[in-house]
């Protein structure tokens, strides 16, 4: 960690730290935990959180990205996380980086030849999304009205952004978080990939 931010978090507690991080970078909320572990370790991740600091959708981007997935520990989507803290960070993520990952999903599904996965799977998928403290309804933002269907479930995961029903169905995907019973396992009950 830089010598500049380790100054500022000297001597606080987890939480505290995590919410000075974020205050110093400029956030409205607290630094997510997988962001501030990685800045304690990542030099170069660190340097780059304090050039943007200001530029929320940049930051934003930064602290979001799936890179950070390496530094998540079960704890860090124990029960206790709010929808409405995945709410705010969902209407936080710039439509740019929406649009970036949504593009990123669409090449990992037409590697995988547009395959979907069979109908107990996506079931299985989506009984775990809707039983998930992140699920929350759709910021309202151009990207999120562009992909769905009039009668369809729009409810979106505010782990990744990702309209979970339509997530759900991809073979090409996973979801972003660990089971917390099982750290090996996603929430779908899937092998959790780095």
């Amino acid at each position: 960690m830089l010598a500049e931010l380790e100054k500022r978090l000297d001597g606080l507690e987890w939480e505290q730290a995590r919410a000075a991080a974020a205050e110093y970078v400029g956030l409205p909320s607290p630094l997510p935990a997988p962001a501030l572990r990685r800045a304690m370790v990542e030099d170069t991740y660190c340097f780059v959180l304090l050039a943007f600091r200001g530029n929320q959708s940049r930051l934003r981007e930064l602290v979001d990205h799936p890179d950070n997935r390496p530094y998540e520990l079960p704890e860090d989507s124990a029960p206790g996380a709010t929808t409405e803290v995945a709410a705010t960070e969902t209407a936080n993520r710039s439509t740019a980086g929406l649009v970036v990952e949504a593009g990123k999903a669409l090449n990992r599904w037409a590697a995988a030849g547009f395959r979907t996965v069979d109908p107990e799977t996506y079931e299985r998928r989506t009984a775990a999304c809707a039983a998930c403290p992140e699920l929350t309804e759709p910021p309202v933002k151009w990207v999120y009205k562009v992909v769905m269907a009039k009668g369809s479930d729009d409810r979106v995961c505010g782990a990744c952004g990702c309209v979970a029903s339509r997530k759900a169905r991809l073979v090409s995907e996973q979801c972003p978080r660990r089971d917390p019973a099982e750290p090996d396992l996603t929430r779908w009950g899937e092998p959790f990939a780095v």
